[in-house]
This record gives C-alpha cells, sequence and structure tokens, in this order.
C-alpha cells in the first residue's frame, strides 16, 4: 500500500492512493478527483482568457503603452505578458472580434469553450451567426473545430458547404542560413523566369512540381504534368487531391484546370481498372508544344517551365482537341485563365487577350477605377459544334468582341455567342451577331443588358 497526496491548486488535497493488484484493478481511486481538478482549471483559464480580452480592448484604446513609455503596443504586450508579437497581434484579434460577439464572450467567461475554439469561431462567426457556431462546435476538439470553420468566410452558416479556395494552408519553415539563402535565390530566379512576382503558393506549387517532376519539366517529354492523384465524384462534381493520404477538396476551376491536360484513370471505385487515356492526344500534345516553342504564348510571358495545354474553347463549350483550339501556357496564366481572371480568344497566331474587366491584357486600369473583381462562372452554355474553319472560328471570336464593344462582359459575350452558334451554327458575322444579342436577352435579369 502506499499513499500519496499532492497540493490542489486551490490549496485543496487531492488524494493519489490505491492498492496493490497487480493486475491494476485496484490503484489509482483518486483519478476522478484528478479530473475534475484539471477541468476546473479549464474553466478558470477560459474566464480568465475573457477577463484578458476584456482588458485588452480597453488598455489598446487608452493607449496604455505611451504611457508607459512603449514603442507599440505589441512591446507593451511583449513585456508584461510575455506574448511574442506574432501571439499578441492574434490575442488582439481575438478580443476586438469578442466586442461584436456577445454569446461566444460569455460562453468563454463561463468556461463552456476554450480560447482555441473561440480564436477559431472568431474567424467566421459574426453576431447572426455565433449561437449556430457554438452549437455546430459542441464536443468537438480543437483540431476537428479548425477543420470545422476551414473554408468559410464571416458571416457563412456552420451548415454551408466550405469553399475549398478560402482554405489556406499554413506552412512555418525553420532554414539554416545557408539553405535560407538558396530558398531566396530559387524564388528570384522562378519570378524572373515567369516574368512577374510570384505569392508564397504560387512559389511552392512550382517547385514542388519540380521536384514530383524530376526536375525541368521540359524534359519529362511530351507527358502531361497533372499526375497528382485527382478525384472527381461523377454525381456532384467536387474533387479532391490526395497529399500523403489526405484528401483535400480542389475548387471546380482547378478541376476543369487539370482536365484540360492530364492522363485520366477512370473510374476507382469499380470491379476492375479502367483503361488510363489521355485528355489530349499525345501526337496533339506533342504538335502544339512544337508550335509554340514550349512556351507560354500569353504576351509578355517567357515562362517554359511546367507548361500546360489549354483549351481556347472549354469542352463544355463544344471545344475539342484539334490544334487550333490548344494553346501552350504556363502554370500560373492556366490558372488565371480558369479562374476568370482574364479572358483569351481567337486561334494560336490571332488571339486576343483581355483582363475579366475587358481590358487589352497588360494596359493598366484606368486612374481610380477599383481593382477588377473576378467574373463569376458564367451559366454552362449548350455544347457547340467546332468551327470548322480558322475563318469560322474568327467570326466567333468578331461576334463577341462587338458584344464587348456595346457593353456586355467578356463572360455574357462568350456565353451568348455560344448559345447563337448552337442554333444557327458556323455562318457569316451578319448572320450571328443577332442571333448572339437575341441570346442575350436569355441570361439572368442583372446580366441581360450592356453595361452603362
Amino acid at each position: 500500500m502506499f499513499d500519496q497526496r499532492a497540493s490542489g491548486a486551490d490549496g485543496g488535497g487531492c488524494d493519489v492512493s490505491g492498492g496493490g493488484g497487480g493486475d491494476g484493478t485496484h490503484v489509482g481511486v483518486a483519478w476522478r478527483e484528478l479530473d475534475r481538478q484539471v477541468r476546473r482549471l479549464a474553466r478558470r483559464r477560459a474566464t480568465l482568457d475573457a477577463e484578458e480580452a476584456r482588458l485588452l480592448v480597453a488598455a489598446k484604446a487608452a493607449e496604455i503603452h505611451r504611457h508607459l513609455g512603449y514603442g507599440s503596443f505589441d512591446e507593451y504586450l511583449e513585456r508584461v505578458l510575455g506574448y511574442a508579437p506574432t501571439t499578441a497581434r492574434d490575442r488582439m484579434r481575438v478580443a476586438t472580434a469578442l466586442v461584436a460577439l456577445p454569446e461566444i464572450a460569455r460562453a468563454l467567461t463561463a468556461g463552456t469553450v476554450t480560447f482555441s475554439a473561440v480564436r477559431e469561431l472568431t474567424r467566421v462567426a459574426t453576431a447572426d451567426t455565433e449561437a449556430a457556431w457554438l452549437d455546430a462546435i459542441d464536443g468537438l476538439t480543437a483540431r476537428e473545430i479548425e477543420h470545422c470553420v476551414r473554408g468559410h468566410k464571416p458571416g457563412d452558416h456552420p451548415s454551408q458547404r466550405p469553399d475549398p479556395q478560402l482554405e489556406p494552408r499554413t506552412v512555418r519553415l525553420q532554414l539554416l542560413p545557408e539553405a535560407y539563402a538558396l530558398f531566396i535565390e530559387a524564388r528570384r530566379q522562378l519570378e524572373a523566369e515567369v516574368g512577374h512576382a510570384m505569392t508564397d503558393s504560387d512559389f511552392m506549387a512550382v517547385a514542388c512540381k519540380g521536384v514530383l517532376g524530376g526536375g525541368d519539366a521540359t524534359a519529362a517529354g511530351n507527358t502531361p504534368p497533372h499526375q497528382i492523384a485527382l478525384t472527381v465524384c461523377v454525381e456532384c462534381k467536387r474533387g479532391w487531391q490526395d497529399a500523403v493520404g489526405r484528401p483535400i477538396e480542389v475548387s471546380p476551376a482547378a478541376i476543369e484546370r487539370a482536365r484540360c491536360d492530364a492522363i485520366e484513370l477512370g473510374r476507382v471505385d469499380g470491379a476492375a481498372p479502367a483503361p488510363t487515356q489521355r485528355t489530349i492526344p499525345a501526337a496533339v500534345r506533342r504538335m502544339v508544344l512544337a508550335r509554340d516553342h514550349h512556351r507560354c504564348q500569353i504576351p509578355g510571358c517567357a515562362s517554359s517551365r511546367f507548361v500546360d495545354v489549354h483549351h481556347l474553347r472549354h469542352r463544355a463549350d463544344g471545344g475539342d482537341d484539334q490544334p487550333f483550339n490548344l494553346l501552350a501556357t504556363c502554370d500560373s496564366h492556366h490558372g488565371l485563365l480558369h479562374a476568370g481572371a482574364i479572358c483569351i480568344d481567337g486561334v494560336p497566331g490571332a488571339l486576343r487577350v483581355t483582363h475579366a474587366d475587358g481590358r487589352p491584357y497588360g494596359v493598366a486600369p484606368p486612374p481610380g477605377a477599383p481593382p477588377p473583381a473576378v467574373p463569376a462562372p458564367p451559366p454552362p452554355p449548350a455544347p457547340v459544334p467546332a468551327p470548322a474553319s480558322a475563318a469560322a472560328a474568327q467570326v466567333i471570336v468578331d461576334a463577341r468582341t462587338a458584344l464587348v464593344t456595346l457593353g456586355f462582359r467578356p463572360q455574357e459575350a462568350h456565353v451568348a455567342v455560344a448559345r447563337a452558334v448552337a442554333h444557327v451554327g458556323d455562318v457569316a458575322l451578319d448572320v450571328l451577331l443577332p442571333a448572339a444579342l437575341r441570346a442575350t436577352a436569355q441570361l439572368a435579369p442583372a446580366r441581360s443588358s450592356p453595361r452603362p
């Protein structure tokens, strides 16, 4: 027998005793008291976090750091509370958000939710949705709450489907000086090759593709660059990319982009494996890359690394794999095309590239104009037969250009002309344009008239 007493945090004793049964059945009779004390401490810590949040808001409003001679409020928090700048800013973000979230603030004060949970909830909850979010995370662990919140924006209801584009993953790296120098130099070199600054996500995607592809993409021959495991549901059309055994949902634009130039395995849940097939025949892909000199064809881009083959007219619009409908694009511009940030019309050798607001590619927006928003994807047009010739394709381009000149948005013009071609086929411009104008009346009311 043994008897060991430990002092509790509130001064009360905690009896940890037990008998010497070799199978452990009589050992640890005080574990319930230990659990009670730990839970009491958790509630007390949450209450202190709520009190700290209220004090932080008041202290910053009073500019307490100035009265004490500190250079910033972050410095004050570091010296008084021991918070590093990143932690201090996160704490301050949560404290400020709680002012407008009374129910979450009360739950934290009562100790029914932890600060870790509140930190995630304040990223998405508003006064109208905070009650629903509190119900949604009831009983979840901190990791489960992170997953529940991921993919949502402020104001979203927890029952809404998450948006994969709102799910950035944070990666923290600790590099030795020589590795850090290589990291900086590699980024500068890639940016020089693509001709523009790259986001962290763009740089890591290109760098990782280089490793997975065995180095320079141009040495990989005629193999499509999308050798990732991407699973698409045949019913709901949602897609997931495998990442070391974990499926991560990707956007519809990412699925469409991958299908432009990939190898498809077919169904993977059948009784037998389906034959693999390329989305673009190997001979056609080789011809297009040679024609475009293995280089991105967007004006001003000289990138020749990780080049995709893009469909000028998407398959959903009736596009096919004929060479005049295919174009070499770099990884970055291919993503912009499928996201709708830039538009491209015409045929190889006679291309017209514009920004989402209709400006020619590379032309600065008018002074004082707000940044152009990426347009929402248009409704799927009816299947359109591929034009019989380059001349017919040029008529389609001219019709779209005419609609944009009349004030329609590029995406509206694209949909209207596609619907018109589905009815009248490959005809002269004087026949196609009136049909396209009639098709604009079939769009949603908000999109059925030219812009003022």
